[in-house]
């Protein structure tokens, strides 16, 4: 081999592992809100949890250990122990409860992103794990991870879904993309002031068997003359974009067999994109 055609093929080689590692970079920021937003609401809860309160009970029986039964019948503090211990029971189940369920949002979270850097590690393999999976569960985790910045800018979200059976599918690729596209709508709101922003999620069965899922925004929309190139490589509309999220999409939708397209009237209009996912297999019903 000539040096040229070794220095060429180092740059592609190095253009490739930066194109990976970009992917990776932006696939990751997009969950890393969400796990941060779980860790500040499990460690603001610890710290104000009422379970403190137990420390101060220990420390009122135990200054009357000599004569716990005449401060518990007494006593103005100990009579209204008993009902204040059931009180904080209850508070405190109820507050563990909250910390296991964001704890659990938070694990999904890391588990996306190990995911997402595992994919990259073997991306010549194409790796796909089938997991057997409730739709609406997987739209809601999506949702979830995007929450904070959903919330900040006062989007509705609206669920069209049908009742579905459990799906076996490749979990993780469709929350990548669901994921990318919640935040390419957020995106398309943004400026928005003549209608209140709204995404709308639907999720059927279509003829093949085949999962359809559409994620549908009132946004921006897209210029005629953008709809071909919106897939491609490096294509984006935005000053600070990076045109990798969508184009990520479309690959992790090939490599499910299915297929990501996009509709929109034009600027100002919207846009829709829908993502097909071809089922192999009688699926399990629930």
């Amino acid at each position: 081999m000539s040096q040229v055609q070794t220095e060429l093929h180092a740059k592609s080689r190095q253009a490739g592992m930066a194109e990976i590692a970009t992917t990776v970079l932006h696939n990751v920021g997009n969950v890393l809100n969400s796990v941060n937003v779980s860790a500040e609401l499990v460690t603001s809860q610890m710290r104000t949890s009422r379970a403190q309160g137990l420390g101060k009970v220990a420390q009122l029986m135990n200054e009357h250990v000599h004569d716990l039964s005449d401060f518990l019948t007494r006593d103005h503090k100990g009579k209204m122990l008993p009902d204040y211990l059931l009180e904080l029971a209850k508070v405190v189940t109820a507050e563990q409860q909250s910390i296991i369920e964001e704890l659990g949002q938070l694990t999904k979270g890391i588990d996306h992103i190990k995911t997402i850097v595992a994919a990259q590690q073997s991306y010549a393999v194409a790796v796909s794990i089938i997991e057997t999976v409730p739709v609406p569960e997987l739209i809601d985790d999506a949702l979830r991870m995007s929450a904070g910045s959903l919330a900040r800018q006062e989007v509705m979200v609206v669920k069209e879904i049908a009742d579905l059976p459990l799906l076996s599918l490749d979990r993780h690729r469709v929350l990548l993309i669901l994921v990318n596209l919640i935040s390419n709508a957020r995106q398309a709101l943004d400026g928005v002031i003549d209608r209140s922003p709204c995404i709308t999620f639907g999720a059927s069965l279509a003829q093949g068997p085949v999962l359809r899922i559409t994620v549908a925004d009132n946004g921006n929309g897209i210029a005629p003359e953008h709809l071909a190139r919106l897939f491609s490589h490096g294509f984006t509309t935005r000053k600070d974009g990076h045109g990798f999220g969508l184009h990520s999409c479309a690959l992790a939708a090939q490599e499910m067999g299915g297929s990501l397209t996009v509709h929109s009237d034009g600027a100002g209009q919207g846009a829709t994109f829908i993502l097909d996912v071809p089922l192999d297999g009688p699926q399990i019903q629930r």
